[in-house]
C-alpha cells in the first residue's frame, strides 16, 4: 500500500464520519423541534386552565350560581317543600366532673 492509498483510506474513514455526525445532528434538531411542539402545547393547556380556573372562581359567587339556575327553570319551593326541625335542648350529661378528670390526668401522668 502505497501513501496515497492511506490517505484516500483516512478521507474516507472522516467522510463517513462526517456523514454520522451530520445524520446525528439531523435527528437532535428533529428531537429538539418535537420537544418545542411539546412545550407549546403544555403551555397553551396551562394558560386554558388557568383561563377556566380564573372562571370557576368566578362563578363560585352565590348570585350567579343562583341565576344560572333559574335559567335552567330553578323556581321557589311552595309550602309544602318547606320542613321545620325542631331542635330541644339538651342537657349536657358528663361522666366525670373536672376533678376527676385532673386526678385522672395526674394518675395517668405518673
Amino acid at each position: 500500500m502505497t501513501t496515497s492509498s492511506y490517505v484516500m483510506i483516512i478521507g474516507l474513514l472522516a467522510f463517513a464520519a462526517m456523514i454520522g455526525i451530520l445524520f446525528q445532528h439531523a435527528v437532535i434538531t428533529e428531537k429538539n423541534t418535537e420537544i418545542r411542539e411539546l412545550q407549546k402545547t403544555l403551555e397553551d393547556a396551562v394558560q386554558v386552565n388557568d383561563s377556566k380556573e380564573g372562571q370557576l372562581v368566578t362563578n363560585m359567587n352565590l348570585q350567579s350560581i343562583e341565576a344560572q339556575a333559574r335559567g335552567y327553570g330553578m323556581t321557589e319551593p311552595v309550602q309544602e317543600q318547606y320542613r321545620r326541625e325542631l331542635v330541644t335542648e339538651k342537657a349536657d350529661e358528663s361522666l366525670m366532673t373536672d376533678s376527676q378528670i385532673v386526678r385522672s390526668w395526674f394518675e395517668n401522668l405518673f
